[in-house]
């Protein structure tokens, strides 16, 4: 696969965390806006039902006695430099909840709901599918790009977030040099080296100093080793 067959998808694959949330049902996953992906589509393909959209959609009501949801059949399209690409997309909606109540809005949920399971099979929010937001670090990660991304001038917001890094270490550093236990040592080593990541080696080489140091002072003073 090419670069370019990919280009689409990286420009798409992470979206705003701010447009994100958490959501507990289900074993929890994280949720991105609907109207925040419908906003990138159009940046990227033009307004609904121009550049993009459901051009068929109908319902499939086999399964509503037994099972109490309906099949949503659509067919998605999108226009990339005048050439138009579709494909199928089906999904299923819940018609009637476990307590007999009829859900009118089924079918604008099923709509919006297959609509950003179509953008998602083209790379839209692929970072959150992927299950790169479950991790704290990339997720902030994502953020600071994002406020670089948005902010004015970049150059102070680069300076900001790298200033604010250096605090975190060196209060991590603080508490790596009273840390009395090695497992409490190399929690903290870990995650903030995780948090530094590859920004900032000089920043990572500073803090595996500091805890080569206090090692070697916890296993001083600990006369069991």
């Amino acid at each position: 696969m090419s670069d370019k067959n990919l280009e689409l998808w990286g420009r798409v694959k992470t979206p705003d965390p701010k447009y994100t949330k958490k959501v507990s049902m289900r074993g929890g996953f994280t949720a991105t806006s609907p109207q925040y992906l419908i906003m990138l589509a159009t940046r990227e393909f033009g307004a609904y039902g121009a550049g993009f959209g459901l051009s068929e959609s109908s319902f499939d009501f086999a399964l509503l006695e037994d099972f109490k949801i309906a099949i949503h059949n659509a067919k998605f399209f999108y226009i990339v430099d005048g050439v138009r690409s579709e494909f199928i997309i089906t999904n299923t909606v819940e018609v009637v909840s476990k307590n007999g109540h009829v859900d009118s809005d089924f079918a604008k949920k099923a709509e919006t709901n297959t609509l950003c399971k179509a953008l998602s099979k083209i790379g839209f929010a692929a970072d959150v599918y992927m299950g790169l937001f479950d991790d704290g670090n990339y997720v902030q990660d994502a953020a600071n790009e994002q406020a670089i991304s948005d902010a004015i001038d970049k150059d102070a917001e680069r300076a900001k977030q790298a200033s604010e890094l250096l605090t975190d270490t060196d209060n991590v550093i603080t508490q790596i040099n009273e840390s009395k236990l090695l497992t409490e040592l190399e929690g903290l080593y870990k995650s903030m080296a995780r948090k530094i990541g590859k920004k900032d080696d000089s920043l990572i080489r500073k803090l595996a100093k500091a805890k080569d140091a206090a090692k070697i002072r916890i296993e001083e003073n600990d006369d069991t080793v």
